[in-house]
């Protein structure tokens, strides 16, 4: 892990969030357009590496399975399997296809969600591990 990732991880909501003392609520984000409301997200563990996905307002559109969290709709993939499902999808690795997002995304994180080279340094970083650690336990 390198200096950056550990400074967004060791965050005093995150530690209390990992700790059970404090869970953080998604940001109230706004819809895309023709897009309805969706339900809050709901988060049944208490994974670390989900606090940067859920300040951030993923789980309004995305799931992440792996680290306990259930989006309100079904709109997005679960991004337990991005690393792989980016490549598969638009024919680039995940840490070129961040930084340069197509489609809807590309407004998405253009717009709505904005992450700063360090955040994306570590979404990058935590989907590599979920997808290692998928790949290693013969799941997907």
């Amino acid at each position: 892990m390198n200096r950056t990732s550990r400074i967004l991880v060791c965050t005093p909501a995150l530690i209390a969030f990992a700790c059970g003392k404090a869970a953080p609520k998604a940001p109230t984000m706004p819809t895309l357009p023709g897009m309805a409301a969706s339900a809050p997200p709901t988060i049944t563990g208490n994974d670390p590496r989900a606090y940067l996905f859920i300040q951030k307002g993923c789980p309004t559109c995305h799931s992440i399975s792996a680290l306990g969290v259930k989006s309100g709709t079904d709109v997005g993939p679960d991004l337990t399997y991005a690393y792989a499902d980016v490549v598969n999808r638009f024919n680039e690795p995940l840490e070129q296809f961040l930084p340069n997002p197509t489609g809807t995304m590309q407004m998405v994180l253009s717009q709505l969600i904005k992450l700063s080279p360090e955040e994306r340094d570590s979404v990058i970083h935590i989907l590599k591990r979920l997808h290692d650690d998928q790949a290693a336990s013969g799941h997907h």
